[in-house]
């Protein structure tokens, strides 16, 4: 066998070795120069076959292959299963060796790397001891380190990502077994000849002797493996304040002697991806030394930003880190990736291994992916490999569940019932249950997108990894919206569970991350660890704003969305700075401020446009277009509404959005008094949302408002057949007791009336104001509404009384709360005065419908009226010459109202009345 068909270990620069002491390093000429696992000196320089008749075990060591910080490793056969194996024994210090902490050491080790089961971590078959040493046997890779690879010849950054993707899953695996390795570096790692990657050495100790100072045991060394421990790796790996690891990969919290979790290995990873990529040190270790050593001795009191994390001086930050060439033929999303787990605060890294791995794993060549999968297909790779493809899948493709559970798990489940239940209102248990089926389906949505998404590139190849990246922000920021949501929920008061529905359906769809074009074209995000940082923290604020805003909670989502609004510009964002003036704009006027709210949705227009935002432009525009109609700028709002037209057919359609654009064209038209122009635009509308769950309450509110055009338009009898839908919609929607199925009602008794089907129209009067009631309403202005209808039913019925009674109690609840001038009290006043009339009490009934009459701006249909109820009122009283005079006005107004059949009946009594 030649030496490279066995050799597994390379030699490493000087300054890769580890360190262990607070203390500033050793000279060089009392340093190893190896790594402590498989790693060390050439098999050239240490060759020598110890003598044939010493055995450790049952493993017969053939010859060294290079020595470690912490042992020496040899090429063994085991003859009871007919195979060489790697045989790592505890090198012995000639002086101050502490032989059972060494052994406890290298026993945590062996632990370590047994309890990883993963295609990328170096397989551990045996840990023993034997006299005062410890060996591990582990499978003899026959290849070098990664190092080496890289030092072979010239790689491109494409080779140089796959070797660093394996080896970080190893790395990830192992942290997903509650371990961190401490001192990942190329020089541990080994590549096969076949080219398979194994991260090694997951143990660190104090520099030993070299190999020529080893001894192999004898017979009389045995010690039971039980004076080791059997559960060595329980105990504390780190002794508070040593420095350990190897300096040119430590991380800041390394150099402190902090306690450490994955975060570090994180840094290192990254430290040693950059030199490949690269072929320079991202930091100087002296300088990072020195800057850790000011921040310790700067800062009392306990870490902040997790485990071991202290902030490193601001001074120092700025350089300790150097930006890679800007020459290096390495794409700017690998550079991102790198530079961001290169972050001196722990905090600002990325979450774990995975999700480094997944930004970094984006353009993978398609014959890889196509190698693993047709491998594990065929049954050519071995149980280990077929496992691991199984566990990449699992960890990579099936973590959605995991991710969705932290938002909508258990206990956010349990605190936003809880918080409905506390509100006290009636709709509270029926409003959580259907809250949270929305919520549920949700979650499931947006867990098989994640899935989806991610095995169509890493399993299937039907895509790129960078179109992967751009769906993982989508669906976090969608996942982020919802945590929100589900936080303001949590605090609900009755407000937040009457609209709870309407906002879990307002969360942006999952499926929208599936439009890879429009995400392709999306203004890039800040390429800065701190501030895409600072971008995601400020988005996830704007989801609170809209979380507010969607459970009508105005004044503090409007609070907070301004105070947001100088860190949002300041990111240069343009898409984060189009939403904020979004929410800003459409809140200041909802509360009245209208001019300013439409200056700054025409901002947010511009802002959206350049940073290629058209979901959120749509979005925009159609709140745009309604505001500047409501300010009576006509042809503005159409041209608002033209390019939101524009843009969803640039985006290939939608029908939601396409649909809140025709709906707010028509509610302008219906603001101009063209109910003409309203309708067809309403019935398009409704029609784009049959597609949505027939319990969407937006598809019932559309309805709704279809049927209210045809009113306006005066065509009653297709107005009751479209409201009726609207209310069998709107049950489904939120049940049979809500506010907007007691609106519905009282629509629909309104369209009812006009076609004079009195009964019918009283039985959902008195339905409207019957769920105003039982809701505890608080504001008492619906509920009197709704007594004024049920009056006109009565008094279309000629049932006076009870109309009296209702109007009256209409009456009382508008005077508690109305100024004595408002115009809603008008139609109180008329209704009391009709009642009275029908009862023959007509000197009464003179006196209140003047009083009605007194409110000048009610519209002139309905001040006709009351001025035909007052002329037969006074004509009753003997009052005949301004009985005629009331009856002229009331004829006028019906004319000038376009109601000539009313016009023509006040005719026609005026001409019977003539002598």
């Amino acid at each position: 066998m030649s030496k490279s068909d066995d050799r597994q270990v390379g030699s490493v620069e000087p300054d890769e070795e580890k360190t262990e002491a607070a203390a500033p390093p050793p000279p060089r000429s009392a340093r190893s120069g190896a790594s402590s696992s498989n790693t060390g000196e050439s098999a050239g320089r240490n060759s020598r076959r110890p003598p044939p008749d010493r055995q450790v075990g049952r493993f017969i060591p053939l010859k060294v292959l290079g020595q470690g910080g912490m042992g020496v490793v040899y090429a063994a056969y085991d003859p009871d299963l007919d195979r060489k194996v790697a045989l790592k024994l505890l090198l012995v210090k000639d002086e101050g060796t502490d032989l059972q902490a060494g052994k406890a050491r290298l026993m945590r080790e062996a632990q370590a790397m047994a309890r990883v089961s993963h295609p990328h971590v170096i397989p551990v078959f045996e840990v023993g001891t034997w006299g005062d040493q410890v060996f591990v046997a582990m499978e003899l890779v026959e290849g070098g380190t990664l190092r080496e690879w890289s030092q072979a010849r010239p790689r491109s950054w494409r080779e140089v990502l796959e070797k660093y993707l394996a080896a970080g899953q190893g790395l990830a695996a192992a942290h997903a077994a509650g371990l961190v390795h401490r001192d990942f570096k190329p020089a541990n790692v080994l590549v096969g000849h076949n080219g398979r990657v194994y991260v090694t050495d997951f143990g660190l100790a104090r520099q030993v002797a070299p190999p020529e100072q080893a001894r192999l045991p004898s017979e009389e060394d045995t010690l039971p493996p039980e004076s080791v421990g059997a559960s060595a790796l329980a105990g504390s790996l780190t002794l508070s304040g040593v420095v350990l690891g190897t300096p040119r990969y430590m991380s800041p919290e390394q150099f402190r002697g902090d306690a450490l979790d994955a975060r570090s290995d994180q840094f290192s990873f990254c430290a040693a991806l950059y030199m490949g990529l690269y072929g320079s040190r991202p930091f100087e270790p002296e300088r990072m030394s020195r800057a850790a050593r000011h921040s310790s001795r700067a800062l009392s009191g306990p870490p902040s930003g997790g485990a071991g994390s202290r902030p490193l001086h601001a001074q120092a930050t700025a350089s300790i880190i150097q930006e890679p060439p800007r020459d290096a033929k390495v794409p700017a999303w690998v550079r991102r990736a790198v530079m961001r787990g290169l972050s001196l605060e722990p905090s600002e890294r990325f979450d774990s291994m995975e999700a480094l791995l997944t930004a970094l794993s984006q353009e993978q060549r398609l014959a890889r992916r196509r190698r693993w999968l047709g491998a594990a297909a065929l049954g050519t790779l071995a149980l280990t490999a077929a496992g691991g493809a199984v566990v990449w899948r699992s960890r990579v493709c099936a973590g959605g569940e995991r991710l969705m559970s932290e938002v909508w798990g258990g206990s956010a489940h349990d605190q936003v019932r809880a918080s409905f239940l506390k509100s006290g209102g009636p709709l509270a248990e029926q409003m959580f249950q259907r809250a949270a089926g929305v919520l549920d389906g949700y979650a499931s949505s947006w867990t098989r997108q994640h899935t989806e998404a991610c095995e169509a590139t890493r399993l299937r190849g039907e895509r790129s990894e960078l179109l992967w990246s751009q769906q993982v922000v989508c669906l976090e920021r969608r996942r982020e919206d919802m945590r929100a949501l589900v936080k303001v929920l949590g605090a609900a008061d009755r407000k937040g569970v009457e609209k709870s529905l309407d906002a879990v359906y307002a969360l942006s769809s999952p499926e929208d991350c599936a439009n890879l074009e429009a995400l392709a074209e999306l203004q890039p995000r800040p390429a800065d660890p701190t501030r895409r940082a600072q971008l995601e923290s400020l988005e996830a604020r704007l989801g609170e704003v809209k979380a507010l805003l969607d459970v009508s909670h105005y004044p503090e989502a409007l609070a907070q969305a301004r105070q947001l609004a100088p860190q949002v510009e300041a990111t240069g964002y343009l898409p984060l700075m189009a939403e904020q003036r979004f929410h800003e704009g459409w809140l200041q006027a909802l509360l009245g401020e209208k001019q300013e709210g439409a200056r700054l949705l025409e901002q947010a227009v511009y802002d959206a446009t350049t940073g290629r935002a058209d979901r959120l432009e749509v979005s925009i525009l159609n709140k745009l277009l309604y505001v500047t109609g409501e300010r009576k700028h006509y042809e503005d709002a159409e041209r608002w509404a033209r390019l939101g037209e524009a843009t969803v057919r640039r985006l290939g359609g939608d029908a939601v959005l396409e649909s809140d654009l025709l709906a707010n064209r028509a509610n302008v038209a219906l603001m101009r008094g063209k109910p003409e122009l309203a309708v067809p635009l309403m019935e398009k509308a409704s029609s784009l949302l049959e597609g949505l769950p027939p319990g969407h309450p937006k598809r019932a509110r559309m309805t709704f408002n279809h049927g209210r055009a045809l009113l306006e338009l005066g065509e009653t009898e297709r107005a009751v057949a479209i409201l009726k839908e609207a209310l069998r919609q709107t049950e489904a929607a939120v049940g049979p007791q809500h506010l907007d199925t007691a609106r519905r009602h009282q629509a629909l008794a309104m369209a009812l009336m006009d076609q004079k089907h009195f009964e019918e129209g009283l039985t959902h009067a008195r339905a409207s104001a019957a769920g105003f009631q039982s809701l505890g309403e608080v504001d008492p202005i619906p509920l009197s509404e709704a007594l004024d209808m049920e009056g006109m039913c009565f008094l279309g019925l000629k049932r006076y009384e009870e109309a009296l009674r209702v109007y009256q109690e209409a009456l009382s609840l508008k005077q508690r709360k109305l100024a004595p001038d408002d115009e809603l009290l008008q139609y109180s006043h008329d209704g009391v005065g009709q009642a009275l009339l029908g009862l023959g009490r007509t000197r009464e009934a003179v006196s209140v419908l003047r009083r009605a009459l007194a409110f000048t701006s009610a519209p002139d249909e309905v001040l006709a009226d009351t001025g035909f109820a007052l002329a037969n009122a006074l004509w009753k009283e003997g009052q005949g010459r301004e009985a005629r005079v009331e009856a002229a006005r009331a004829q006028e107004r019906f004319t000038q109202a376009g109601k000539s059949q009313r016009a023509a009946e006040v005719q026609a009594w005026m001409t019977a009345l003539a002598p």
